[in-house]
């Protein structure tokens, strides 16, 4: 298909008063589309499909503008409590790719990097769940694939089995050009539970393990005491690639050796940090060279290619758990706080996988209402969104220890996480923990 170069004002013609705009999370949104659309005053009904949003774009609160996200973060959440006409799509990162194909836009909007020499743009930090249906649009007669091409965006190949995250300029429909900054997460400071909690994921690491693990305090902990401890040899197999990466990276922790599975780089669907991270990924900088590359969600999160790692320790993080062993990750009651994302994925990636660890992160107690509560309970409270089953549960972390569920009997899972639970709520959990072997298990 011959490519149209367009300016932001003709690109805007394209949508029609009734349509349907995908794009993608975070880093790969078109920033400048999304700001300029709200240019537009005469919308009947434009539904927008995305997730994490990194901007509150003026379109978002428009008449006649509905939003449907796969993932909530601060924009979706603040959205939310300002009425907006928002819902939450329950699919987990890989279900984004297969939604958008079963269920296509009519327009499918992403950011890519400049062509290179030979007319190539990658998807830059961003492949995710973006990439394939992009694609498929770009040659769809009947829809529309719009690429902003940001000078910003970092150059960043992938996989040649995989698509090595690029297009070329020949198959585009339309794009136009902007120098849209690309968007920092603030620095995260531990507090003293995290630093405690890090302390005790610390002590499950091993030599030569390949590391999953995302944004937060805990893991930029992690990351940072493994850049400066013993071991090393680590590989990276990870939804998303942040600072924390970046500092292992730097002080030579990372080798990619003993995978098992893309041996000598660094996997990852999406990076989100500091420029500093951004300009280390960009191949136009000259340090990267393919060490680490951007795949599909659907490959980077599949089950079966993470437990193909010898040796994968998934790090992620949880609200609650109940006595049966059950995590709420993503909602608290019936309230979207954030996503599925891909936290069950790499759960039972690592979980199948040869000496595969997953640990889950929780800090054992909430301020709710003013009132300090426990975040280890015999039972979820109703509505409680479950987000890791109890059959795939490892390794629980709090600040006060580990209990490692693997193999345990639902009779024996309380008294490991009754140990792991805040003092001040031990006796209280105890009582109740006898009172269910009394009348459940007849003890």
């Amino acid at each position: 298909m011959t490519h149209a170069k367009k300016d932001i004002s003709e690109i805007l013609k394209l949508f029609r008063p009734t349509d349907q705009l995908a794009v993608p999370l975070a880093t790969g949104q078109p920033m400048t589309l999304l700001n300029a659309l709200s240019q537009r005053t005469d919308w009947e009904d434009l539904h927008i499909f995305t997730g994490l949003l990194i901007f509150p774009y003026p379109i978002l609160m428009a008449p006649h503008v509905s939003v449907t996200s796969g993932y909530y973060g601060p924009i979706e959440r603040t959205l939310n409590d300002q009425e907006g006409v928002i819902d939450y799509l329950p699919a987990d990162f890989s279900g984004f790719e297969f939604f958008a194909k079963k269920k296509p836009f009519r327009v499918v909007a992403t950011t890519l990097s400049p062509p290179d020499a030979d007319g190539y743009l990658t998807f830059g930090t961003h492949g995710a769940a973006i990439y394939n249906p992009f694609i498929e649009a770009c040659r769809d007669p009947h829809r529309i694939a719009i690429a902003e091409v940001n000078t910003t965006m970092p150059v960043v190949y992938g996989h040649p089995n995989y698509g090595d995250n690029k297009i070329h300029i020949s198959e585009l429909n339309y794009y136009f050009e902007s120098d849209q900054t690309q968007v920092e997460v603030p620095e995260i400071v531990a507090n003293a539970v995290e630093e405690k909690i890090a302390d005790h994921v610390l002590s499950l690491m091993t030599e030569g393990a390949t590391l999953q693990f995302g944004i937060g305090a805990v893991p930029n902990v992690v990351a940072e005491r493994l850049a400066q401890g013993k071991f090393s040899d680590f590989g990276i197999h990870s939804e998303l690639v942040s600072d924390g990466f970046l500092k292992l990276w730097e002080a030579g922790k990372i080798s990619n050796r003993q995978k098992g599975i893309f041996e000598g780089q660094s996997v990852f669907t999406f990076a989100f940090g500091s420029q500093k991270l951004y300009d280390f990924l960009d191949e136009r900088k000259g340090r990267n060279k393919r060490q680490a590359v951007c795949l599909p969600v659907t490959v980077v999160n599949d089950p079966h290619q993470i437990a193909k790692n010898k040796n994968i320790i998934s790090i992620n993080s949880g609200f609650m758990i109940d006595f049966a062993g059950q995590v709420s990750s993503e909602a608290i009651g019936l309230r979207q706080y954030s996503g599925v994302g891909g936290q069950l994925s790499f759960v039972q990636g690592a979980y199948a996988a040869p000496e595969g660890k997953s640990i889950l992160c929780i800090k054992s107690t909430a301020m709710v209402q003013g009132k300090k509560v426990s975040n280890i309970l015999p039972t979820l409270p109703q509505g409680s969104m479950v987000s890791t089953p109890r059959h795939y549960v490892q390794f629980v972390v709090t600040e006060y220890g580990i209990a490692d569920l693997y193999g345990v009997s639902d009779e024996k899972r309380p008294e490991k996480l009754i140990q792991i639970a805040h003092p001040d709520f031990r006796a209280e959990l105890q009582e109740r923990y006898e009172e269910i072997k009394r009348d459940i298990y007849k003890r």
